[in-house]
């Protein structure tokens, strides 16, 4: 069985978790980062010396960074779908793995930072209107890019769409201006019809430091599918 070391709540662990429940294998999670701590164990540094989440262990394969874990299950489980055999069609995924870990990903996670993840008397109203911006830019540009295809890499769902689709739900419903996305809420809304996708992305974070923890804490389990 699968194992993967990681809070449900982690934005670097939804995908993973989107990824094997796409794959329709069996796994079982752990909560460890986060609140729940576990990562300074000499047997956690063993799996992932970075002392980060997430991590995953399918038999003797030892794997940790998101994109890797997201790429390895794709090739491994989901050939034909969310891995696709032709290199040529697979860098049209690869390169939007690697631009939401680049530039779309940080400016998303240093919002959700600046507003749910910091108390509401101690937040910086200049700071947040400068990442606001910034992921505006990010929306944005993949609102140009998705006016004449479903998904990032084409027709169908790949790995491409996972680290960026991952963060949608939380962009779509946090307290922040956001500009007309008519591509990317269409995008978004085929994703919210994937099973996979409602049950590990479309999950609350809460909107303060308090309600995030007592979300990650009440969303603990289920750790086991």
């Amino acid at each position: 069985m699968i194992e993967i070391w990681g809070r449900r709540n982690s934005s670097n662990v939804i995908p993973i978790l989107w990824a094997v429940a796409e794959s329709g294998q069996a796994y079982r999670r752990h909560d460890v980062g986060g609140s729940f701590g576990g990562l300074d164990t000499p047997e956690s540094f063993a799996m992932n010396p970075n002392g980060l989440v997430p991590t995953l262990v399918d038999g003797d394969t030892v794997i940790w960074e998101s994109t890797t874990i997201i790429r390895y299950l794709a090739a491994q489980y989901c050939a034909g779908g969310l891995w696709d055999p032709d290199p040529a069609k697979r860098a049209l995924a690869d390169r939007w793995m690697y631009w939401a870990k680049s530039t779309g990903g940080p400016a998303i996670i240093g919002l959700v930072f600046a507003t749910v993840r910091t108390e509401p008397d101690a937040r910086d109203p200049a700071a947040i209107e400068r990442l606001t911006e910034a992921t505006t830019e990010v929306w944005q540009f993949l609102d140009r890019h998705l006016a004449d295809k479903p998904y990032l890499a084409g027709d169908h769902l790949t790995m491409g769409d996972l680290p960026l689709g991952a963060l949608a739900h939380r962009y779509f419903h946090m307290d922040v201006a956001r500009p007309d996305l008519p591509n990317v809420a269409a995008w978004y809304g085929r994703l919210c019809e994937r099973p996979a996708y409602a049950e590990h992305c479309m999950i609350d974070f809460g909107a303060d430091p308090a309600e995030w923890l007592a979300l990650e804490r009440a969303g603990a389990n289920p750790a086991e599918k």
